[in-house]
């Protein structure tokens, strides 16, 4: 299969490049690197990754000596290791205690090796783990030992807001197909954390790669700090985790990883499952859990009724008087229903999404494109993986559902088939003034189908359909992707889209878009090629579209060194990127380089320079554009970044365009003076200079942020989040109480009050002092309790 790919990799990436007037001379050397030659270069270097063999395991660890026939074929499992759990009808009680009978008979691991810093090397600390389970529970028992107390990091915060702390965190690939897996994690001050991990991510040289947070489920886990590190207990019921049903006897074998994480030990990940850098797949070095019989068949039914209340104010910029509105109360509903341990259905009725989370501050000041922010409502968070495409246009974006007055979705596997279905009803379009409007409290009618067929590890093929109806107007795509892993550092990306379009006007369009993306991450090189066009008839109001009309190729090439001392890796990075227009008009070309540096005790640092080829309105300007960046976490109390962008930019006036100077700086700290508070506080300015006069500065914007978060209670959290904006001279200020339960029960009460200088409010010039106004407030408070049955 790999020869085959690659072999048709061969030939067709420079036909698509010559038909898209890309001079072949140009690509030589990305075609080279890309197919493997290059590392020929490095033959003779120690730091060589020609051998990608996975690292061995340790003498007294159980093998694997066969290979698992699973939904996505037949996976080699060969050396890794595995782990059986003990079956008990004595369940442990979950309070951080390691003093349950079960414990004393269960299996247990003793033995880890790093993943980080020094892959393969024993960990510097050690470690007890316990496994047992029964029916309905997975168990799992902790007692994670530091030679040095004051090496751990750990911090009272929100779940899944952990991630700078130490964290025990157990992995489960449920179907064995090297597909989707799923994590659980929780640090010594018993915060939980939880996501799942998609086989179209990557991860460069066989890091642990992120998981997607906003998954949320409910599992039980209790803590205890002890003089020589932390005891940790976990309850995983398997109604929260999708796999296979089998018959009643049969054997279950996962996928299985556990990771533990010493970030004052120059960020040490310690795993069970030996894992190389020669190897990019995370999924393909799990080990085993295996042995589990007779799993409870019970269906997962939840049911999360909403209830919310909003009093509001606005002013009224016609009169200058602040008026106070009533109170809105609301009600909703989200049904879960498992209709197989591997098949979930989902149902919300007038879902609330106030503003629980807010969007990162943006400039948005001289933006040539539309800015793209992430989706933050939870129905349409989970199971998002599922609808993901590896794609040069983002296909999926929930977040033009502005209004759902409802919506359901199905998602899950049959078979080797992933598949994902959600419907919405979208009251937005429709909020017209004038009711005489035709749109007036009007619905658009938003249809989204995913399947994704498993090939093999980490592979597939799969198909997508996305759908917007609104009065006359439509908005349809038909999409085939494709996922090869050709070998265990590289894999080929491609999809094909189609899409037909007719607005509210009646214009008619129809376009195509298609992309194809070859990838290699070893433990030292790593190479990214990439090809595609946006024809410029292509539109979708489901997705986000950055531009069209592009045919477009780039090439990646890294090289990392490991001195593993002082300084634990570093290298250089070039990128070149070329766009033309289909009339064949040069648009964009970079061509650009830098160096990476990760430094001992958590400091890392980078610089990169560029040449820019940016045509705007028939225009070519040409850019030299620099970067620098650093990020220190060396202790607990404090950890701080610096971002800084500096060099020619295009002021995007269409009329009159020019070329200035632009700098660009963020700067954030996070302090946390006890273990239960912290306040991170940024400053992100844009500064723009006209060069061609002595006009001077054209815009200075800076925007302030703090959030603060004071962890009273394992389940009480207040949050304050103020923000001022020096360009349109807005301060906003929001204030917090979450009192959390679990993943799905949780009171909210919170304030927000937005202010404006009195002379920017609006233009007719009404208010000529510069003193504060306030412009809108709001008290609302949010009520969920979730019943799991």
């Amino acid at each position: 299969m790999s020869d085959v790919c690659l072999g048709g990799f061969r030939y067709l990436l420079p036909t698509l490049l010559d038909k898209m007037r890309f001079p072949q001379a140009s690509v030589v050397l990305a075609l080279t690197l890309a197919l493997g030659s290059v590392p020929d270069i490095f033959a003779n270097s120690p730091d060589s990754d020609k051998d990608d063999t996975v690292i061995g395991v340790g003498p007294n660890r159980p093998r694997v000596d066969d290979t698992v026939s699973g939904p996505g074929g037949g996976l080699p499992l060969a050396d890794r290791p595995n782990i059986r759990p003990t079956r008990t009808e004595n369940p442990p009680r979950i309070d951080g205690l390691l003093d349950d009978e079960v414990w004393r008979t269960s299996a247990m691991i003793t033995e880890l090796v790093q993943q980080a810093p020094l892959d393969g090397a024993p960990a510097t600390e050690q470690s007890e783990i316990y496994l047992a389970y029964d029916r309905d529970y997975l168990y799992f028992g902790f007692y994670l030992h530091y030679s040095d107390l004051s090496l751990m990091r750990a911090n009272r915060v929100d779940r899944d807001r952990a991630s700078m702390d130490d964290l025990i965190t157990v992995y489960f690939d449920t179907f064995m197909d090297q597909q989707r897996v799923y994590d659980f994690d929780v640090n010594a001050y018993n915060v939980q954390g939880d996501g799942v991990i998609n086989s179209g991510g990557h991860n460069h040289g066989g890091a642990i790669p992120y998981a997607d947070r906003s998954w949320d489920t409910l599992f039980d886990t209790g803590t205890q700090i002890v003089h020589d590190g932390y005891i940790a207990e976990m309850a995983i019921p398997f109604k929260s985790l999708r796999y296979p049903q089998l018959p009643g006897g049969e054997a279950h074998r996962w996928g299985f990883q556990i990771v533990r994480e010493v970030k004052g030990r120059d960020q040490e990940n310690d795993v069970w499952a030996p894992m190389s850098r020669n190897v990019q797949s995370f999924m393909a070095q799990m080990g085993v859990l295996e042995g589990m019989t007779d799993l409870s068949t019970s269906r997962n039914i939840e049911i999360l009724p909403t209830f919310t209340a909003i009093k509001y104010g606005a002013l009224d910029s016609n009169t200058g008087r602040f008026i106070d509105q009533g109170t809105t109360p609301e009600a909703g509903v989200n049904v879960k229903y498992g209709i197989t341990s591997n098949l979930t259905a989902d149902f919300t009725y007038n879902p609330d999404f106030s503003q629980i989370e807010s969007d990162r501050p943006q400039i948005e000041v001289n933006q040539r494109y539309p800015l793209f922010f992430d989706e933050l409502r939870p129905f349409f968070l989970e199971g998002a993986d599922i609808f993901d495409v590896s794609s040069p246009v983002n296909l999926v974006n929930t977040r033009t559902i502005v209004d759902p007055r409802y919506g359901g979705k199905l998602t899950g596997k049959v078979g080797r088939t992933t598949v994902g279905l959600l419907v919405a009803n979208d009251e937005a379009p429709g909020k017209r003034d004038d009711e005489a409007d035709p749109a007036f409290g009007a619905t658009a009618q938003f249809l989204i189908g995913r399947a994704r067929y498993e090939l093999y590890s980490e592979s597939h093929i799969g198909a997508l359909v996305t759908d917007r109806e609104f009065l006359d107007g439509y908005s349809r795509l038909g999409s085939v992707d494709a996922q090869f892993r050709l070998t265990p550092t590289s894999r080929l990306n491609f999809v094909a889209t189609q899409s037909q379009h007719r607005d509210e006007e009646g214009v008619e369009r129809d376009g195509h878009m298609w992309g194809l993306m070859y990838r290699r991450d070893g433990r030292n090189l790593s190479v990214e090629t990439f090809v595609g066009q946006v024809n410029p008839d292509f539109r979708t109001d489901v997705g986000y579209i950055r531009r069209v009309d592009e045919q477009m190729a780039q090439q990646m090439i890294s090289y990392q060194w490991y001195p593993e001392h002082w300084l634990i890796n570093w290298g250089p990075t070039v990128n070149w990127r070329r766009s033309y227009e289909y009339t064949g008009v040069l648009q964009d070309e970079t061509s650009s380089a830098g160096l990476d540096f990760r430094f001992a005790k958590q400091i890392n640092s980078g610089v990169r320079s560029e040449r820019v080829l940016e045509r705007f309105s028939g225009i070519d300007f040409w850019k030299w554009r620099h970067r620098a960046r650093t990020f220190i976490n060396t202790t607990r109390a404090l950890s701080a970044g610096v971002f800084a962008e500096w060099g020619d930019e295009i002021y995007f006036d269409p009329e009159n365009p020019f070329l200035g100077r632009q700098t660009t700086i963020g700067v954030n700290a996070t302090v946390r003076p006890l273990s239960n508070f912290q306040s991170r506080i940024s400053v992100n300015s844009a500064r723009f200079t006209d060069v061609r006069t002595n006009s001077g500065e054209v815009f200075d914007v800076k925007i302030y942020r703090a959030l603060t978060t004071w962890q009273i209670t394992r389940r009480f959290l207040l949050r304050n989040i103020s923000e001022y904006n020096t360009f349109s001279k807005k301060l906003d200020l929001n204030v917090l109480a979450t009192y959390r339960v679990n993943a799905g029960t949780a009171f909210y009460l919170g304030y927000d009050d937005h202010y404006r200088q009195s002379d920017f409010i609006d233009d007719d010039e009404r208010y000529f002092t510069t003193d504060l106004r306030r412009t809108n407030r709001a008290i609302f408070t949010k009520i969920q309790y979730l019943f799991r049955y």
